[in-house]
């Protein structure tokens, strides 16, 4: 086993190793050392290797993303490595076999999407920077919402774009690291940084990274992206695979910030206005925090974007404040809209977790929750009362589409009470698939149903001794007499004939 642990943490030298041991993830050698303190959990040991004791801790598989929490805010990657068969498979390849383990996830600060870890009013970025030639260019992704966004910078700009995206994580060519024309801009990220070989940061890669991932042969309907924006956003992509092991959250397709339309602030100014952060760093204080009024966390998260993106495009601002007057002219229809949007969850982090494979029961209710309430939304976003349409707020309700068919397909087929992950069962409702609830009824009233069955085929055959028995070698089987055998005919197959009883297999 610690042979296994070994190879699987040397492939993952950068990462705290979660080692899946039956119901806990343990942690050895100097990981253990780490975590414990980190943690501020038991450091035991386990074992001997080279003739010292092997450090271990440990912490519950059901409650590790408090665990995850609080490691990624400290600065540390983490590793998961799942068993990914059984005891029974494993001994199946020899009584001494190990269970297969391999790493599913890397989870690093730009690439959770878990509820516990995330501030839920907030977007977690995960910026790449790239360079092609004397260009630079930053692409961003929030994983949790799948926003992706690309914009060609200067330089010297690169300091103030990550100011105002107080990116998670940074991608950065490992060449980079030690490049002096680089270190005013990263001197404030130190910790958010995170080198890659410059090898993964190539634009002809990049374009091939977006076409497979779009399933599109050119990306003109994108936008014409230059060299190092592709190469930035090919990077995101390729570390996205990286770490999720092959799986990709729902990435909406990549957007070009034409760099004008974005008041430029650096990072000293930004701290001075306190617009979304405090000097202290905290949220309360801020600007945001005055005014934000916002009761989703995807209007929290756009309202806190707008405030550290201030436009400079006038069009832009004046369809802006037409659509605040639009609802600050009538109260009635504000609050019918507000009402409605109390009852939205977060559709955007759900859709996220459920493309990882991450998602649960609950994030298929609330997929369906929040597009039940878009008709709702959709009769209150009307302009018969105004004397020329809103565009922005006309644009928004022609988005929100017709769902109607999945709603309803999702209320059939969900429970009234939803467990929180899946494994717990019990999240289908009773009646959506007849042959699941067969199974069910198995599973719960499995003696009841074996009796049912003795009655029907004692009453079929008109063999009142008819019994239904079990053993291991036979599994299930009727047992009759001898002198019951003629009545056993259509259906049923004679397996072994006993000096006494006379058995007959179904």
């Amino acid at each position: 086993m610690m042979a296994q642990y070994m190879a699987i943490k040397e492939a993952h030298s950068d990462s705290l190793l979660f080692y899946r041991m039956g119901d806990f993830y343990e942690l050895f050698f100097e990981d253990a050392v780490i975590a414990a303190k980190a943690l501020d959990i038991a450091l035991t040991k386990r074992g001997k290797h080279n003739g010292d004791d092997i450090p271990m801790c440990g912490v519950p598989v059901h409650s590790a993303d408090g665990y995850l929490q609080r490691l990624i805010r400290q600065g540390h990657r983490v590793a998961v490595a799942e068993q990914t068969e059984s005891p029974a498979e494993a001994k199946k390849r020899g009584h001494k076999a190990v269970v297969a383990r391999e790493v599913v996830r890397l989870v690093t600060p730009g690439t959770i999407t878990e509820d516990s870890l995330l501030d839920s009013r907030s977007h977690n970025y995960l910026v790449a920077i790239a360079r092609a030639a004397k260009d630079y260019a930053l692409a961003w992704l929030d994983m949790s919402t799948g926003d992706f966004q690309t914009a060609a910078v200067a330089l010297e700009e690169i300091s103030t774009q990550l100011s105002r995206l107080n990116p998670g994580e940074i991608l950065i060519s490992d060449l980079w690291l030690d490049e002096p024309s680089m270190q005013p801009a990263l001197s404030d990220w130190d910790s958010q940084l995170t080198p890659l070989p410059s090898a993964r940061f190539d634009s002809q890669n990049g374009e091939r990274r977006l076409k497979d991932l779009f399933e599109v042969s050119a990306l003109d309907a994108f936008g014409h992206f230059g060299r190092a924006e592709l190469a930035a956003c090919g990077s995101l992509v390729d570390y996205v695979e990286l770490t999720q092991k092959g799986k990709f959250p729902l990435i909406k397709p990549p957007i070009q910030q034409p760099s004008n339309d974005i008041m430029a602030i650096d990072g000293a100014t930004r701290r001075n206005l306190e617009l979304v952060r405090t000097m202290s760093g905290e949220r309360k204080g801020s600007l945001l925090s005055t005014i934000d009024r916002t009761i989703t966390g995807a209007g929290a998260r756009k309202l806190a974007a707008d405030i550290s993106s201030p436009l400079t495009n006038v069009a832009q601002i004046q369809e802006r404040l037409d659509m605040v007057a639009y609802f600050q002219a009538d109260n009635s229809r504000r609050e019918k809209v507000r009402e409605t949007l109390k009852k939205c969850p977060d559709i955007e982090r759900a859709l996220s977790r459920l493309s990882l494979g991450r998602g649960g029961p609950r994030d298929m209710a609330a997929i369906r929750d929040a597009l039940a309430e878009t008709a709702n939304l959709r009769s209150y976003l009307v302009f018969d009362d105004l004397t020329g349409p809103v565009e922005g707020i006309k644009t928004a309700s022609e988005q929100l589409g017709f769902h109607a068919e999945l709603v309803d397909e999702l209320k059939k087929a969900l429970s009234a009470e939803l467990p929180l992950l899946a494994r717990d069962g019990g999240f289908i409702a009773k009646g959506y698939r007849l042959d699941l609830d067969e199974l069910k009824t198995l599973r719960d009233e499995s003696r009841r149903h074996i009796a049912n069955l003795q009655a029907r085929y004692s009453e079929d055959t008109k063999i009142p001794s008819l019994k239904i028995k079990h053993n291991n070698v036979l599994g299930y089987f009727i047992e009759i007499t001898p002198r019951f055998a003629d009545n056993m005919t259509n259906g049923y197959i004679h397996r072994q004939t006993m000096q006494m009883p006379f058995d007959i297999h179904r």
